[in-house]
């Protein structure tokens, strides 16, 4: 590898890196948030928006960096799926980072109403759950771990049947309520929260997918999870060449 090849290269993995510590940092922030008091100040929603906007400039200056590197440095083999998978975890983080903002604004609408203190642990858990999916997909890609990758596909579908269940609890208990504006808000706002959570889970398969694309040159997407982690080249975090 040539060193402008080389640094190219280096210069998107660092931005990649920084990129989802913003984005890791925003998760962190609603977690405490649900732990905590829901009050929602200027300050802290004012420097949301500003990480938010880092965020999206990120995902701008990678896609630049993955075009001038497929251009002009000529990427082979697991330079360019390296590249790629860059690429498309830029996308999924900025998706994450829009998600999030989404909930503080909904958390910040919704304050202390009673309504929403009959799902605070569940939320709560749910969102920590997917933080880690998020952390360890991208701790997959940048650290060669299979099993972290296949982790994170695996529990997608527990997040999937927490949203099903949280789903059929706001029914029923926004059932003969639709009398009081302002519950029913709540209820659809809470069901909002939850979708959002859901769909940050969504983008960190996607990256656990591009990280396996990348680590075995192996496209997954819609595949079965059991088949890959029984695969003879399967190893434990941190193994991988």
């Amino acid at each position: 590898m040539n060193i402008k090849k080389e640094n190219a290269i280096q210069n998107i993995r660092e931005d990649v890196e920084k990129m989802s510590e913003l984005v890791l940092g925003q998760l962190r922030e609603l977690d405490n948030i649900l732990s905590g008091d829901i009050e929602i100040s200027e300050e802290k929603k004012n420097h949301f928006r500003k990480v938010e906007r880092s965020i999206d400039e990120y995902e701008i200056k990678i896609s630049n960096e993955f075009t001038n590197i497929i251009s002009l440095h000529k990427p082979v083999a697991s330079e360019l799926r390296f590249v790629i998978a860059c690429y498309r975890l830029s996308i999924n983080l900025e998706r994450i980072g829009d998600m999030s903002l989404k909930i503080l604004r909904i958390l910040s609408e919704l304050k202390q109403q009673p309504n929403l203190n009959e799902f605070i642990d569940v939320i709560s858990n749910m969102l920590g759950m997917t933080s880690s999916m998020v952390e360890k997909s991208v701790l997959s890609f940048l650290n060669n771990d299979m099993e972290y990758a296949v982790w994170t596909l695996k529990n997608d579908d527990v997040i999937d049947e927490i949203n099903n269940k949280m789903i059929k609890k706001i029914i029923k208990k926004s059932k003969g309520k639709f009398g009081d504006s302002q519950t029913l808000s709540n209820f659809i706002n809470i069901k909002i929260i939850v979708s959002n959570i859901e769909r940050i889970a969504d983008q960190a398969t996607n990256v656990a997918e591009a990280s396996i694309y990348y680590l075995k040159g192996e496209d997954v997407r819609h595949s079965d999870i059991s088949e890959i982690e029984n695969r003879p080249d399967y190893k434990s975090p941190g193994k991988n060449d």
